[in-house]
């Protein structure tokens, strides 16, 4: 089994092909919200329903990070990146021609799926593309997914407001399976190894790779970054309409901002990260989103400070998930990169999941201030300070 190579395979043109991929597969995962008060409509289902078919991609994303990862690494990045796209791009097409509540969950689960199995291998190629520059690489690769979203969102509420959702996803996904194609006849080959138990070393040094101190740490503490960074996404919204007082137009153009900004500060923090240590980038961008949250939740202000607030909290929060990833794919082997990329995702994911629904029942317990302050504040700070336990190993 040959196991794949640095993907010394990626010119410039690749690389590109790559983040225009990314932004079309982005397109479909960060814009489902959108279109879901007209599926609520056309399937006749409830709240409680339209919330399975926002989650279900999330799930079926999560759980395949890791296996993907692992794929990769043994049968060629290539190869995992590709299935995932056309997954991907089944599951997005198969969502427009849905004509029930459990077709379109079923598309949906499919979708995400092709997400789970694309993901890692793309950023451990961009990375490995990138080495000298690593941290500027990784944001990079994470702020197009933002720029995705927001074409998709765009795409979706033309399409929606002309009651015609379906045929947003039908462009998504002929999209998508443009960028497969174009990948596969771009993306060159690994150079050809010499058969070996590769594959089989693989598979048995898995397990000690995942036990690295610059594997654990990164992995735990980008699980706290992402409930941090998906509460204030979920509930900032809330809060500004109930306790800064904003209208409902203000509060989009507010979490507009908070999420657009991840654009810049991803490779901003990630090519800071590049002449100072990750872990020092990681422990000073939470502990400065926690100072920036507490007069954010704690007073009031005008409508232009909420948005100065939402900019500054949005570009110190999102830069984690690079920067984390970026410190355990320096700290291991080549051949472990696309699986410890996975793996430390898949604890991003579940952060992600756990956020909002911490975050809620806090709020009802304690209030949306208060809430906000342990749901946001608080983690930011030990994740912050957890990072600084991570060796810096940066690969020459």
């Amino acid at each position: 089994m040959r196991v794949s190579s640095i993907p010394s395979t990626l010119d410039r043109g690749g690389l590109a092909l790559l983040f225009l991929g990314y932004v079309s597969s982005a397109m479909f995962g960060l814009s489902l919200g959108v279109a879901l008060p007209e599926i609520m409509a056309e399937f006749s289902i409830n709240v409680a329903q339209a919330g399975w078919l926002y989650s279900a991609p999330l799930w079926s994303l999560a759980v395949l990070l890791t296996p993907s990862g692992y794929l990769a690494d043994r049968f060629g990045r290539k190869r995992v990146l590709l299935s995932g796209y056309l997954l991907l791009a089944i599951g997005v097409i198969a969502t427009g021609f849905s004509h029930g509540y459990f077709e379109c969950l079923a598309a949906l689960v499919g979708a995400g799926a092709g997400l789970g199995l694309l993901v890692p291998p793309y950023y451990a190629m961009v990375g490995e593309a990138l080495k000298r520059a690593r941290g500027l690489a990784i944001g990079l690769a994470a702020g197009i997914y933002n720029l995705g979203g927001s074409v998709g969102s765009i795409l979706l509420g033309f399409f929606v407001s002309q009651q015609q959702w379906r045929f947003a996803y039908y462009i998504m996904g002929a999209l998508i399976l443009l960028m497969m194609v174009a990948l596969f006849v771009r993306l060159r080959p690994p150079p050809a190894q010499t058969e070996s138990n590769a594959g089989l070393n693989v598979q048995s040094s898995f397990k000690n790779a995942m036990k690295q101190r610059n594997v654990f740490v990164p992995s735990i503490s980008i699980f706290i970054a992402s409930f941090s960074f998906y509460g204030a996404a979920a509930w900032l919204p809330t809060f500004l309409l109930s306790f800064v007082g904003v209208g409902a137009e203000g509060v989009g153009v507010i979490f507009g901002s908070f999420m657009l900004i991840g654009l810049v500060a991803a490779p901003a923090l990630g090519a800071l990260s590049d002449r100072i240590t990750r872990r020092w980038a990681v422990c000073l961008s939470g502990i400065a989103s926690a100072a920036v949250s507490i007069p954010m939740l704690t007073t009031q202000y005008s409508f232009l400070l909420s948005i100065a607030y939402s900019v500054a909290l949005g570009f110190l929060l999102v830069p984690a998930w690079n920067l984390l990833i970026t410190i355990g794919q320096e700290s291991v082997r080549e051949e472990f990169v696309t699986s410890v990329t996975g793996l430390i995702q898949t604890f991003g994911l579940v952060g992600s999941a756990a956020g909002p629904i911490i975050s809620g029942s806090l709020i009802a317990i304690l209030g949306i201030n208060q809430a906000l302050v342990y749901s946001i504040t608080v983690p930011a700070v030990i994740y912050g300070v957890l990072a600084l336990t991570a060796v810096e190993t940066r690969r020459k």
